[in-house]
C-alpha cells in the first residue's frame, strides 16, 4: 500500500503543482482587474456554487467510490458508473434551468444587487459544466487511472488561465472575461473527460443501483451542508457585518492559504481508494499511521513558510488594497488542512456509518458560526479567521475520535501535539517582525531552514527513514 500511495500521491500532487503555480500567476490578475468589492462578489458566487455541487446531484460520486471500487464483475461496474452520470447530468440541467429563470431574484437574495444578474447567469453554466466534471474526473480514481486524472486536471486548469488570462487582461473583459475562462476550462474537461470514459459511461440506468448509491450518500447530504456552513460562513457573515470589499480581502488571504491543499491533493487523490481496497489487510493501520507523519511534517513546514511570509508575498503578487490579508493567513492555513484531512480517519466510511458525519459536520457549522457571530464585530476579518480555524479543528477531532474506535490506526498523537505547538509559536514569532523588510526577510529565511531539523526532532521523520533515503538516492543517482 505504500508504495502504491507514494507513486499515486506524485502523479495526483503532479497537476496540483501546476494548478498552484497557476494560482500564483493569476493572482496578479484578480487584483488588477477586480477591485476588493468586485472579488468580493465572485468569493459569494463561488460560495454559491460550492454549495450546489455539494447537493444537487445528491453526492452520488460517493456512492460511485464506496460501490464502483469494491465490485468485481465488469458489467455491474459500467451499470454503477452509468447510472451515476445519467443522474448527475438531469440535475445539474433542471438546476441550470431553474437558476437562469429566476436569476434576477437568486442575485439579489445572494449579493443585495441585481445589477449583478448577468454574472450570475454566466456563473450558473459554470455550475452546470464544473459539477459534471467533478464527477467525470473522480471516474479516473475509483478506475486508479491516476496518469488520465492528473492530465485531464492540467488540461483544464491550462485552458481555464489561457483563456481568462486573454479575456479579462488583454481584451479588459475584466470578471466576464474570467468567468468565461472558468466555464471554457468545464467544458473542455467534460468533453475530454467523456471521451476517454466512452468505454465507462453507457447507455444504461439501472434504480436499484441509483438506490443503492443514494442510500449511501444520501446522509452525506445534511452532512454536506454543514461542511458548506463551515467552509463559507465566514464571508457570508463578513458581508453581513463588514462589506463586500472586506470579504474580498478575505478571500484574498483564504486563496492564499488554500494553496496548501497542494500537498492534501496528492495525499487525498491517491489514499482514498486504496484505504476502500486495503482496508482489511493487516498492515494497512500501520501503514496509514506512517503516512499521516509524513504528512503532518510537510503539512508544518508549509505552514510555517507561508505564515512568516504571507505579507511579503502579498506584497509582490497583490496591490496594496490586499496587503490586509496577510493578518488572516496564520489561521486560515491550519483550517484549510483540517478540513480536508478527513482522509486520515477512514472509519466511519469504511464501516458505512455515514450518519455520524450529520452529527459530526452540523456540530462543526454550529461552533464555526457562533464563533463568528462573537469574533467578527470585534475583531472583523481576523475575528473570521479564528473562528474557521477553531471550527475546522473541532471537526477534525470530533471525526478522528470516532473512527478510531470503528478502525484504529496507531497514532503517536503526543509527539504530533507537541510538533503543532512548537510550529505554531515559531510562525507566531515570525509574524510579529515588522521593521526592516530586508533584514527580516533574511530572519525568517534563517528560521524557516533551522526548523528544517525539527521535523526528525520532533520524530515526525524518523533518523533510519532519513538513511534510508539517503542511501536510495546515493545509490540510485551517484553509483557508477
Amino acid at each position: 500500500m505504500l508504495k502504491a500511495f507514494f507513486k499515486d500521491s506524485a502523479i495526483y500532487t503532479l497537476p496540483s503543482l501546476v494548478s498552484r503555480g497557476l494560482s500564483f500567476f493569476l493572482f496578479p490578475l484578480y487584483t488588477q482587474v477586480l477591485s476588493p468589492t468586485d472579488y468580493g462578489a465572485f468569493d459569494i458566487l463561488v460560495v454559491f456554487g460550492n454549495l450546489i455541487t455539494l447537493t444537487v446531484a445528491l453526492e452520488i460520486s460517493q456512492g460511485v467510490a464506496r460501490y464502483y471500487t469494491e465490485e468485481q464483475d465488469p458489467d455491474k461496474k459500467i451499470v454503477y458508473a452509468s447510472t451515476s452520470f445519467w443522474f448527475s447530468l438531469v440535475c445539474y440541467f433542471l438546476f441550470m434551468v431553474f437558476s437562469l429563470i429566476f436569476s434576477t431574484t437568486l442575485t439579489g437574495w445572494l449579493l443585495d444587487d441585481k445589477s449583478w444578474s448577468g454574472i450570475f447567469q454566466l456563473y450558473t453554466l459554470h455550475i452546470f459544466l464544473y459539477g459534471l466534471f467533478c464527477l467525470i474526473q473522480n471516474q479516473f480514481r475509483w478506475e486508479f487511472r491516476s496518469k488520465t486524472y492528473a492530465l485531464i486536471s492540467i488540461i483544464v486548469t491550462l485552458t481555464t488561465a489561457g483563456v481568462s488570462v486573454y479575456l479579462a487582461y488583454f481584451l479588459k473583459w475584466g470578471i466576464h472575461g474570467i468567468l468565461y475562462g472558468l466555464i471554457s476550462g468545464s467544458f473542455v474537461g467534460c468533453v475530454y473527460g467523456l471521451w476517454n470514459l466512452r468505454s465507462t459511461y453507457q447507455l444504461k440506468f439501472d434504480s436499484s443501483y441509483l438506490k443503492k448509491m443514494i442510500t449511501f450518500s444520501a446522509p452525506l447530504i445534511p452532512s454536506s451542508i454543514a461542511v458548506f456552513m463551515s467552509l463559507y460562513i465566514d464571508r457570508l457573515m463578513i458581508n453581513h457585518y463588514l462589506s463586500l470589499e472586506e470579504v474580498g480581502i478575505y478571500g484574498i488571504g483564504y486563496r492564499l492559504a488554500s494553496i496548501v491543499g497542494l500537498l492534501m491533493i496528492g495525499f487525498k487523490g491517491a489514499l482514498t481508494p486504496l484505504i476502500y481496497n486495503n482496508y482489511n489487510k493487516k498492515n494497512t493501520p500501520k501503514d496509514l499511521a506512517v503516512i499521516f507523519r509524513y504528512f503532518s511534517a510537510a503539512a508544518l513546514m508549509i505552514f510555517l513558510g507561508l505564515s512568516i511570509f504571507s505579507k511579503e508575498i502579498l506584497t509582490i503578487i497583490t496591490t496594496p488594497a490586499y496587503i490586509p490579508a496577510s493578518q488572516v493567513v496564520i489561521y486560515l492555513i491550519p483550517a484549510v488542512f483540517f478540513s480536508n484531512m478527513y482522509v486520515f480517519a477512514p472509519g466511519i466510511t469504511i464501516t458505512k456509518k455515514t450518519h455520524f458525519l450529520i452529527y459530526i459536520n452540523m456540530g462543526g457549522a454550529l461552533v464555526n458560526f457562533l464563533l463568528n457571530l462573537v469574533l467578527i464585530p470585534r475583531y472583523g476579518i481576523s475575528g473570521a479567521a479564528i473562528a474557521t480555524f477553531i471550527g475546522y479543528g473541532f471537526v477534525f477531532g470530533v471525526h478522528m475520535i470516532i473512527s478510531q474506535k470503528l478502525y484504529f490506526v496507531p497514532h503517536k498523537w503526543k509527539q504530533l501535539v507537541l510538533a503543532i505547538g512548537v510550529f505554531g509559536l515559531i510562525a507566531g514569532f515570525g509574524l510579529t517582525m515588522d521593521s526592516d523588510y530586508r533584514f527580516n526577510f533574511l530572519i525568517k529565511l534563517g528560521i524557516l531552514i533551522m526548523t528544517i531539523p525539527l521535523v526528525v526532532l520532533l520524530k515526525l521523520i524518523l533518523k533510519k527513514e532519513v538513511v534510508q533515503v539517503y542511501v536510495f538516492v546515493k545509490h540510485r543517482f551517484f553509483s557508477k
